[in-house]
C-alpha cells in the first residue's frame, strides 16, 4: 500500500484513470498505425492522423503524469529535510543542555548561572541573556550593546512573566508590543514558587519558534542547580548550628576552648590553601579545626583541667578524644573529611602518635594539618601544667620535631604563611 503523505492531499483515482488513459490510447494508436500502413489506400489518410491525434493525447496523459510524480517527489523531499532538520535542532538544544548542566555541576552556582548566561548569548545570538529574581540577579550583555536600555529591557520582561506566570515572547509583528524588539523568557521555579526569571532579548529580527524549547531546557537546569543550592544552603545552615552548639559545650569544660579553635581553624584553613585544596576541602578543614577537641566532652574534667602530670591511665582517657570527636560528628552528619581530619590529628608521621598510629602518608593530609597548628596555637597558649612559650620558640619548636611529630613539609609551609597572618 502507498503512503499517505501526512497534511497531503493524494488521488489515487486520478493515478489509476491517467494510466489507463495512456494505456487505451497507446494501443489504439498502434492499431490505427498498423491500419494505415497496411490498407495502401492513400486516400485514408484520416487513420493515420487519428492515430497521431491518440499519440499526441497519450502523450499529454503521461506528461501530466510525470508532472506530478515529480512534484510529489519534491513535496516528499521537502518534509523529509525538514524532519530531518527538527531533529538536527532539537539534538543541538540537548547538546546545549547538556552543556550547561556542566557548567552548573563544575563551578560555584552564581559563576555557573554567569557562564551559561554568557554562553546563551553566542548560542542564541542574543544581545543580553539574564536571570531576574527577587533577591539576586545575574545580567549579561554582548559588546557594543545598550548596557542601560537591556538592563531596563530584561527587568520590564520579567516583571511581565511574573504576572503572566507562563512564558513571554516578543517578535512576532502580529503581536509586538515593541517594534525593533525581539524576546523570549522561562520562568525559574523553586519549590513550586516562581522567583526567578529567565530572559533573551534583543534589538531586530525575532527569535526561532525552537529557541523558547531550548531556553526552557535551560531554564530547567537553572532549577534544578538554584533547588540543590537552596538544600546545600539548609544542610550547611543545620551543620553551623551543630557546630556553635559543640563548641559551646567544650567551651564549659575547657575555658578559651572557642579562642583556641578559632586560632587552628583560621592557621589550617590558610595553610591548606597554600598546598592547593580546592574550596570544599578548606571549608572540611576549617570545621575540623573548630572541632578537633570536640571529643574532649567524653574526657573527666579533673583529667582535662589536671595541673599535675597524668597517669596512664587518665592519659589513655585523654587519648580517646580524637577518636570520641570523629563518632560525635558522625553522629551529627558531618561531612567524611571533617571526621577523619578529627580522628587523625594526634597521629604523628613515625607511627608514634594516636588513637592508630598511622605512620607518614597514611594520615590523611588534613589531620597532619591540623597536627601543625594545634601544635603551634597550644604552644604559645597558657595550660594549667605549663606557660606559653613565644612565637619564635613554638616555631622553633615545630622544626625541631618535624620528620618525627609533623609532617616536615607542612612544617616549613606553615612557618613560612605564619608571617603573613595577623593574630586573632
Amino acid at each position: 500500500m502507498r503512503e499517505r503523505i501526512p497534511g497531503r492531499a493524494y488521488y489515487p483515482l486520478l493515478d489509476v484513470s491517467a494510466w489507463a488513459v495512456v494505456t487505451v490510447t497507446t494501443v489504439a494508436a498502434i492499431g490505427l498505425a498498423i491500419i494505415a500502413v497496411t490498407a495502401i489506400i492513400p486516400t485514408e489518410l484520416p487513420l493515420v492522423g487519428g492515430a497521431a491525434a491518440l499519440l499526441v493525447i497519450a502523450d499529454g496523459f503521461a506528461a501530466l503524469r510525470h508532472m506530478r510524480a515529480v512534484r510529489r517527489a519534491k513535496e516528499v523531499t521537502n518534509e523529509i529535510a525538514m524532519a530531518r532538520g527538527d531533529e538536527v535542532a532539537a539534538r543541538d538544544r540537548v547538546s546545549f543542555a547538556r552543556h550547561a548542566a556542566a557548567l552548573m555541576a563544575e563551578l560555584p552556582h552564581g559563576e555557573g548561572v554567569r557562564a551559561v548566561l554568557s554562553e546563551s548569548l553566542s548560542r542564541f545570538a542574543a544581545e543580553a541573556a539574564a536571570i531576574i529574581g527577587d533577591e539576586n540577579s545575574i545580567i549579561v550583555t554582548a559588546d557594543d550593546t545598550d548596557e542601560d536600555e537591556a538592563v531596563a529591557a530584561v527587568r520590564d520582561l520579567a516583571l511581565e512573566t511574573m504576572k503572566a506566570g507562563r512564558s513571554v515572547t516578543h517578535g512576532d509583528p502580529a503581536t509586538d508590543t515593541e517594534p525593533g524588539a525581539a524576546a523570549l523568557t522561562a520562568p525559574v521555579r523553586i519549590r513550586g514558587e516562581l522567583n526567578d526569571v529567565l530572559v533573551l532579548w534583543r534589538r531586530g529580527h525575532a527569535f526561532r519558534v525552537d529557541d523558547l524549547d531550548g531556553l526552557s531546557l535551560v531554564a530547567r537546569i537553572v532549577e534544578l542547580s538554584m533547588e540543590n543550592a537552596v538544600l546545600v544552603d539548609e544542610v550547611r545552615d543545620q551543620l553551623s548550628g551543630t557546630l556553635h552548639l559543640m563548641i559551646d559545650l567544650v567551651e564549659e569544660r575547657l575555658p578559651g576552648y572557642a579562642t583556641h579553635s578559632e586560632r587552628v581553624s583560621r592557621y589550617a584553613s590558610a595553610l591548606g590553601r597554600s598546598v592547593g585544596l580546592g574550596e570544599t576541602e578548606v571549608e572540611d578543614l576549617r570545621m575540623a579545626g573548630l572541632l578537633h577537641d570536640v571529643g574532649m566532652l567524653t574526657v573527666p574534667e579533673s583529667v582535662l583541667n589536671s595541673p599535675r602530670r597524668l597517669t596512664p591511665e587518665e592519659m589513655v582517657e585523654l587519648r580517646g578524644h580524637p577518636e570520641h570527636g570523629a563518632e560525635l560528628t558522625r553522629a551529627a552528619n558531618f561531612p567524611l573529611h571533617v571526621q577523619e581530619a578529627i580522628r587523625s590529628h594526634h597521629e604523628r608521621v613515625d607511627g608514634m602518635g594516636y588513637p592508630a598510629g598511622l605512620k607518614g602518608d597514611d594520615i590523611p593530609l588534613a589531620g597532619r594539618i591540623l597536627n601543625v597548628c594545634d601544635a603551634f596555637v597550644a604552644l604559645i597558649s597558657d595550660r594549667p601544667h605549663r606557660a606559653k612559650v613565644s612565637v619564635p620558640e613554638a616555631l622553633e619548636a615545630l622544626r625541631a620535631s618535624a620528620g618525627t611529630h609533623y609532617d616536615a613539609d607542612l612544617v616549613e609551609r606553615f612557618i613560612a604563611l605564619r608571617a603573613t597572618l595577623t593574630e586573632a
